[in-house]
């Protein structure tokens, strides 16, 4: 829980007046936008209408794909050191206590060369935030609570924003160069847009959300007792112990038990569980919840950009709202960067909707299949209950699309490793061309021919001839910068026009700011004493492939003579892949207005 100092929100006199960016909404999208923003020297203020920060564990579950941006971010080893992996899940028989199944859910693999985060880690949302604000905090930036958005305009210039802090009569005129609405699913910025929000609101059992402590109790699965014609109760470990979430759900759920108190809550824990050894000590929420799926009719408009529930809003079966959210952030943040400084054109923006939507309609689809399959007419929810099957749920109706993969059952699509954006109109692939008419999945499985567009792999064991220490392609990445991984078949046999082009966009970044960093990408045999000119005066580093990981991750024939470019972009996307210098101005004549 926060301190009553850290609640105290930030006085309007204190803040920056006039910042570059207004966020609206203090949850994990504008915060990963405000930190991605800040990394990028943006100034930024965040807003938030709520009085205190937000309490509940909600959105828990970080997967790969998160975690590797929470690494470009500098963040990642918190969340490492304090997540909790819970891969199984019990279900109990009616008298509560002998075990009917027990399966594993979440797909536990090991960590590969080219996915060092592979596991679902399990990580409150109130902790998530705490995190990203301490990191915000270096940059002079804190949330302002009790801020409510009354109205905003925009003009060609800017947007003008009218704020109510709690506690004062007269609300501030805030002016912004840009504003961006992450403040959820009722977003008042969505609404004063006037975008509609198309989807439904389908008809579901009464459901409470709750987080609680809980004495003694198994921490090392999930645990779930009864069913959907009466109750059902799922609860998972969260952190720090000795708290537990809560899903209940059933069509004897009543929500009256809302703000009951813990004696309350235990009588009904009692009945559906039919146990009385689990003790609930404190409930620190409990909310109840109704699905509704719903996406904006557009992310974007003019100088005001839509991200996280703002957007889209869907059950969180899967585990991929705050996932979807964070990458949404990721994506504009980068982008708003560069035309803020005046370094890229203003239509850089629009490839923000034009690589997210995709991706979120068939996140939504995957999520309300499952969700379908869980608490829908003959779902597995019901079905697993009534199961003598010791070893593995019912499986799923057979008139469940062969796309959604099992609630029980984690897929590998749901740790968006495969998430792509290959159709992108500014990526560029010299190597694998798109064939007209073909289907690109935006949620794709990993494996397979690597395309921009594309997730950038990681590589370990990269040896940094500047230095001699090890490194790797993560901790080489940034998110205010463009990495330019330089294959050949020959060290150093770098034409000087390839360097000198990639360095010559860096000429036009303010201060001594990087736009693009070279990296030679060296082979596993490679001997110091080989090195010669690689061009004069560029910025460069130089990185010996030990063990031939890089290669391998990146599929650089041995025997291919010649000189591949794979240009990774600031959100850890693979820009481009291409053969020369031709290829690179062609990718960056998309993004910077002073490409060369």
């Amino acid at each position: 829980m926060s301190s009553a100092k850290e609640r105290s929100h930030m006085s309007p006199t204190e803040a920056t007046q006039s910042p570059a960016v207004l966020i609206v909404g203090a949850g994990p999208t504008g915060l990963i936008a405000a930190l991605a923003l800040a990394k990028n020297g943006i100034s930024v203020r965040v807003i938030e209408r709520n009085k205190t920060f937000e309490p509940r564990t909600r959105g828990a579950a970080l997967v790969p794909r998160t975690m590797e941006l929470f690494a470009n971010l500098g963040v990642v080893e918190e969340f490492i050191e304090n997540g909790l992996l819970v891969p199984t899940l019990r279900t109990y028989a009616p008298n509560g206590y002998d075990v009917l199944s027990s399966w594993t859910f979440l797909a536990y693999e090991e960590p590969t060369p080219d996915v060092p985060y592979s596991r679902v880690i399990l990580h409150p949302q109130d902790r998530t935030e705490a995190v990203l604000r301490n990191a915000l905090k270096s940059y002079g930036i804190q949330v302002e609570l009790g801020a409510e958005l009354v109205k905003f305009e925009q003009d060609d210039e800017g947007v003008t924003a009218h704020v109510a802090f709690h506690g004062s009569t007269t609300p501030e005129v805030i002016r912004a160069s840009w504003l961006i609405g992450a403040d959820g699913g009722r977003s008042s910025v969505r609404k004063g847009l006037g975008i509609p929000f198309h989807g439904e609101t389908p008809q579901a059992v009464s459901t409470i959300l709750a987080g609680f402590d809980m004495e003694s109790f198994d921490r090392t699965t999930w645990h779930r007792w009864g069913d959907l014609e009466t109750a059902s109760i799922v609860i998972s470990p969260s952190v720090p112990a000795p708290r537990f979430n809560m899903v209940m759900s059933g069509k004897q759920v009543d929500e009256s038990l809302l703000g009951a108190g813990v004696a309350a809550l235990q009588d009904v824990f009692n009945q559906v569980t039919k146990r009385d050894d689990i003790k609930i000590t404190k409930i620190d929420s409990m909310t109840s919840w109704k699905p509704n799926i719903r996406m904006a009719e557009r992310f974007a408009s003019g100088r005001i950009f839509l991200a996280g529930d703002a957007a889209h809003t869907h059950p969180p079966t899967g585990g991929q709202g705050l996932n979807s959210s964070a990458q949404d952030a990721h994506n504009l943040a980068w982008k708003l960067a560069l035309v803020h400084k005046g370094l890229a054109p203003p239509s850089l923006l629009s490839t923000y909707e034009a690589e997210r939507m995709p991706v979120i309609t068939e996140m939504i689809d995957v999520t309300t299949g499952m969700y379908r399959l869980m608490w829908g007419k003959n779902s597995i929810l019901s079905a697993a209950s009534q199961s003598q099957d010791q070893a593995a749920p019912a499986p799923a109706p057979a008139s469940a699309p062969s796309s959604t993969p099992s609630p029980w059952k984690r897929d590998m699509k749901l740790n968006m490793i495969g998430v792509n954006c290959r159709w992108s109109p500014i990526v560029v692939d010299e190597r694998t061309a798109i064939v007209e008419g073909e289907h690109i999945e935006a949620y794709g499985t990993p494996g397979g021919t690597l395309r921009a567009g594309d997730r950038a792999p990681d590589a370990p064991s990269l040896i940094d001839l500047s230095s001699g220490e090890s490194t790797t392609l993560f901790k080489t990445f940034g998110p205010s910068y463009h990495t330019a991984l330089i294959f050949s078949s020959r060290d150093f046999a770098i034409e000087s026009t390839i360097l000198d082009t990639l360095d010559s966009y860096n000429t036009v970044a303010p201060g001594d700011a990087c736009l693009v960093l070279p990296v030679f990408i060296l082979s596993p045999g490679f001997r110091s004493g080989e090195t010669r000119s690689t061009g004069a005066g560029a910025a460069h580093k130089k990185l010996v492939d030990s063990d031939g990981h890089a290669g391998r991750s990146y599929q650089m024939r041995e025997d291919e003579d010649g000189i591949w470019i794979v240009i990774v972009r600031p959100d850890g996307v693979i820009g481009a892949i291409v053969k020369g210098k031709e290829g690179i101005e062609k990718y960056f004549s998309g993004i910077f207005v002073a490409s060369k």
